[in-house]
């Protein structure tokens, strides 16, 4: 079993990255969050990445995370009934384990529509699985370091910065979902923003959407 990777970035995506090391190259699947704190690096830069190694009658995966604690988050989310990998990924791409239990201890349950893809029911099953199983979420939160994440911008931005960052990333992430290239979604967020004030990122999505 892989616990971990260390080597060298040779290619990276949305949704993927490539880590040599050792002459062998691996593909790794890492959330939206880890690949924007990822891609300002140079190429061929050296890198470490938590991994949790799948397998399954499918096959072998490996899921790439820049923390302990992440990658341990993921298990906790993934190991919940009808939450399989993939769909935990993209909780982890949003939000935070103390986010997430916020959420559902106040009973948002439109938060979690900020998800691309997760709707209506989609996003109230997660709702009620996280629910009744918030005890296993506190144990997290309660065992979890306060590990520091490699980018650090988060430190030095005000709280006003940092949602601005996060409705502006996650309105990327949307049009990524539907088809756009990461360059091109960057471009049309950055060019709504400028004259639209909206803090959901989907109204953000819509107005781009109608302007084309």
């Amino acid at each position: 079993m892989i616990s971990g990777l260390k080597g060298t970035l040779k290619k990276l995506e949305v949704g993927f990255v490539h880590i040599e090391t050792g002459g062998i190259t691996y593909e790794v699947t890492i959330s939206f969050k880890t690949y924007l704190e990822l891609k300002n690096l140079p190429p061929l830069k050296e890198i470490q990445l938590q991994i949790f190694h799948s397998i399954n009658e499918r096959g072998q995966k490996l899921f790439g995370f820049l923390t302990e604690q992440d990658k341990e988050f993921f298990k906790v989310m993934k190991g919940l009934q009808g939450i399989g990998e993939l769909t935990a990924l993209k909780i982890l791409s949003f939000f935070s384990a103390e986010e997430l239990y916020r959420i559902v201890q106040s009973g948002e349950v439109k938060e979690l529509e900020k998800i691309p893809k997760v709707k209506g029911k989609t996003s109230e099953k997660i709702f009620f699985e996280v629910k009744q199983n918030l005890k296993k979420l506190e144990l997290f939160l309660s065992g979890s370091s306060k590990e520091s994440s490699v980018i650090l911008t988060s430190l030095l931005q005000s709280p006003e910065e940092i949602a601005f960052s996060k409705k502006r990333e996650t309105a990327i992430l949307g049009l990524v979902q539907l088809g756009f290239e990461e360059k091109t979604a960057s471009k049309e967020v950055d060019k709504i923003l400028k004259n639209f004030s909206s803090n959901d990122p989907g109204e953000i999505i819509r107005e781009i959407l109608k302007s084309l």
